[in-house]
């Protein structure tokens, strides 16, 4: 029996949605004040890009003052939905646990600055992060979709790239498999 015209049209519906979402945070957008990202996949085993930025705090760093001790880096956006919620529900327990042994790094791309600094107040996140305004490192590193994680060994070396949202027990496996 094929499906009533209402269920077609529900169907049809959920499709719609689910491609806005995908449209939003399956790929690099870009705002009115940088270009956009063209992603060149950063081989796994090579030294993390040495590019600077600059913390929320104001300071500029880069990964190569991270060496000595692993870093968890995950790219996000207010605007990418997956990526506000992967930081609370997956990035926050994990941190919590794991935060004195890994650098937890959260880099905020092609976004306006006061919507993330808002969205950090209101999750309340206890990690270092920091703005890749045109997303020239999340380039870098290959980044194709949004959130987009990369794990980094104590030597600076990429170990590990994800393109896409995590939950708690993905991350916690990513990190266990890659770094021990």
């Amino acid at each position: 029996m094929p499906p009533s015209p209402t269920t077609r049209l529900r169907l049809a519906a959920a499709v719609a949605a689910l491609a806005l979402i995908a449209a939003a945070c399956g790929s690099a957008a870009t705002t009115s004040e940088s270009a956009p990202v063209t992603a060149t996949q950063a081989p796994l085993g090579t030294q993390a890009p040495t590019t600077a930025f600059t913390t929320f705090d104001g300071m500029t760093v880069s990964l190569a003052e991270f060496r000595g001790e692993p870093v968890v880096l995950n790219f996000w956006a207010s605007w990418c939905p997956s990526c506000v919620a992967e930081m609370s529900a997956a990035f926050r327990p994990v941190h919590e646990d794991l935060g004195g042994t890994i650098t937890f790094l959260g880099m905020n791309i092609q976004d306006e600055r006061a919507l993330a600094l808002e969205l950090l107040e209101e999750t309340g996140v206890g990690w270092i992060n920091a703005e890749d305004p045109a997303g020239a490192l999340y380039a870098e590193l290959g980044g194709l979709g949004m959130p987009f994680t990369v794990v980094i060994s104590a030597e600076g070396s990429v170990l590990e790239t994800h393109n896409g949202p995590l939950d708690e027990g993905q991350l916690r496996t990513l990190i266990t498999e890659t770094l021990g």
